[in-house]
């Protein structure tokens, strides 16, 4: 049996070396994630839901607990059921000895438990989102980045608030102005071709004729209600378009005109528009117009995620000809949200008041184009690789860049004038440019945070690596792992890449993959031309599809004027069923014993940009 002598060919290859101690490995937490494919969408379209895989990372034993998983961004939400859940790898029967030892040739082949969850993908601003998915085990934590791509409609119209209750307003008396806004939230050009108002309400702000809105424009408002009679009226703020959707637009209206000595400021009251984390609260005047004096009974309010603070006491009395108390209400702002409460003022044997409280809440959420791990690849030692970065709001909520830090050389930061203000919506955005800059021979890692003023939120911190070359050819990375994938199914490709660091131009031939198991790893992507110019690079993308169960191994090969470049490729293969896991991932299943783990690594956000790259143990 194939399973049976398969660590006797690993031995020539890594002496089928078992893996670290179980508290080594959980040091590490070193864990595989699958990176998924979310589809381009339109702006509050949700994608189908896209499964992520958590392995552990093959080669021996392993086991961590994976805690908690969260987004930290509002465009993608995460489905993480039945945690706390186990990822672990463990030897089975015939692989006599501690987990740490030396696998014999006879070793069956190691079981392993995986985790599944899912992300969904909704835009709310168009162009490419990217956002970081927290995975937090036992032992340690980890990211995964993950994007997507918002578009907006050709031609949409948005107009908020939805509706408008003015509540209670003295006869002949106006009200407290109150905000609309109309937005172009669609791709292309709005034409607005009227705005009206019912009777009884009146339009004191914004052009009530025809007009354009670029996309992302917005058309404010104001609107107040002067009843001339008591009772309750009712009407519409109205706007036509060229939506092809919504070409009509309706905001039903209501006010209650009453006659009443007490004059409540402001009515309706409308707390200023906050961020999700950021609490207000609204000041609310009651006061005697009439020639003699006034006793207030009670103040009472009720609503959602509001509250009343402070009242006047029961008994209270307003002097004739301006006597003044006030109330305060409370707005938590706890989630995203527009909530209403009701103020009720009663006095004088019974009389009431009613003041309508809105609020609204924006959420707040940043977007860093590229984030989480950020290789800045191969570069020839004196010369520099330059990345930008883009920050956009991917929430409603605007907030402030404060600070972006100094990473380690060889790495700058050039940072714009902070601090610097970043829009909702996607309505504009911030850049920073990092560059790479290494003198010296080797590899380095750093990082640089992005620091906000988001209500409660963690600064962002990407990080990054570079690997200096010396000078001549040179190929990178000098091996790569494929992981492990069931048989006859093709993984992900992998980049290599031959850089010249040399003066002169170098002619590249005969890309190839040799060695006893060639024909599992094929070459799908090649250079767009064969000349690699000074200081210059090109790429080959490589591909595994293992066609039995255990370690494949080959080599890349690639000619060039003065000699031959050499990768080593490797990968397991596993039963149909393997990944499949126990618990919420489903029943065990088996692969073969492989090759350790890296002898060390950098900090743990490391693994999942560098797993693929990873040296097997010799």
């Amino acid at each position: 049996m194939r399973q049976s002598t398969l660590c006797l060919g690993l031995l020539a290859v890594a002496a089928c070396q078992g893996s670290p101690s179980e508290s080594e490995t959980a040091q590490f937490a070193l864990v595989r994630v699958s990176t998924p494919t979310f589809p381009t969408e339109l702006i509050g379209v949700s994608s189908p839901p896209q499964t992520i895989t958590i392995s552990p990372p093959g080669g021996g034993p392993f086991s961590d607990d994976i805690t908690a998983i969260s987004s930290s961004c509002g465009a993608f939400t995460v489905n993480a059921p039945g945690l706390p859940a186990v990822v672990d790898e463990t030897c089975d029967v015939g692989c006599p000895g501690p987990p740490q030892t030396i696998c014999p040739v006879a070793c069956i082949p190691d079981i392993y438990d995986t985790y599944s969850f899912t992300a969904t993908f909704t835009p709310n601003v168009a162009g490419t989102i990217t956002c970081t998915i927290y995975i937090t085990g036992s032992s340690a934590s980890t990211t995964l980045t993950v994007s997507g791509i918002g578009t907006a409609p050709p031609i949409e119209i948005s107009v908020s608030p939805g509706s408008i209750a003015f509540g209670d307003v003295r006869r002949n008396t106006t009200s407290t102005p109150v905000g609309i806004s109309v937005s172009s939230i669609g791709g292309s050009t709005l034409s607005v071709g009227s705005v009206t108002a019912s009777a009884g309400f009146t339009i004191t702000s914004g052009p009530t004729g025809a007009y354009n809105l670029a996309p992302g424009g917005s058309q404010p408002y104001t609107l107040e209600c002067a009843p001339t009679a008591t009772g309750a009226m009712s009407g519409s703020f109205v706007v036509t378009s060229n939506d092809p959707t919504h070409p009509t637009v309706t905001l039903p209206l209501s006010c209650n005109g009453i006659d009443s000595n007490l004059s409540i400021t402001p009515s309706p009251a409308t707390i200023p528009t906050t961020r999700v984390g950021e609490p207000l609260v609204q000041t609310i005047d009651l006061s005697n117009t009439g020639t003699a004096s006034m006793t207030l009974e009670s103040v009472t309010f009720t609503g959602t995620d509001m509250a009343l603070m402070s009242a006047p006491a029961a008994g209270t009395v307003l002097s004739a000809g301006g006597g003044a108390a006030n109330a305060q209400v409370s707005f938590a702002a706890t989630s995203a949200e527009s909530v209403t409460g009701s103020l009720v003022a009663t006095y004088d044997g019974g009389q009431t008041r009613t003041v309508q409280v809105t609020g609204q809440a924006l959420a707040t959420a940043m977007s860093v184009n590229p984030d989480g791990m950020v290789d800045f690849g191969p570069v020839c030692a004196g010369q520099t690789k330059d990345q930008t970065f883009t920050v956009i709001g991917d929430a409603d909520g605007s907030f402030v860049i404060s600070a972006l830090s100094t990473p380690d050389a060889p790495f700058t930061v050039t940072a714009p004038t902070l601090p610097a203000s970043v829009a909702g919506d996607g309505a504009n955005m911030v850049t920073f440019d990092v560059v790479a800059a290494p003198t010296a021979v080797g590899s380095v890692q750093s990082q640089v945070t992005v620091t906000t003023d988001i209500p409660g939120g963690t600064p962002d911190t990407i990080m990054l690596a570079v690997e200096a070359l010396d000078a001549g050819v040179t190929p990178s990375p000098d091996s790569v792992y494929f992981g492990v994938a069931p048989v006859q199914t093709t993984t992900i490709g992998q980049q290599i890449t031959l850089s010249n660091c040399s003066t002169t131009a170098v002619q590249t031939s005969n890309p190839r993959i040799v060695g006893t198991n060639a024909s599992e790893f094929a070459i799908v992507s090649t250079p767009p031309q064969s000349q690699i110019p000074a200081n210059g690079a090109a790429s080959w993308l490589v591909v595994f599809e293992a066609q039995e169960v255990g370690n494949e191994a080959a080599t890349f090969m690639v000619d060039y004027d003065g000699g031959t470049a050499s990768v080593a490729l490797t990968g397991d293969g596993a039963g149909s069923d393997a990944g499949s896991g126990t618990g919420p991932a489903g029943e065990k299943s088996y692969y073969t014993c492989s090759a350790g783990h890296p002898a060390s690594l950098w900090p743990i956000v490391f693994a999942i940009g560098f797993v693929v790259r990873r040296r097997r143990r010799r």
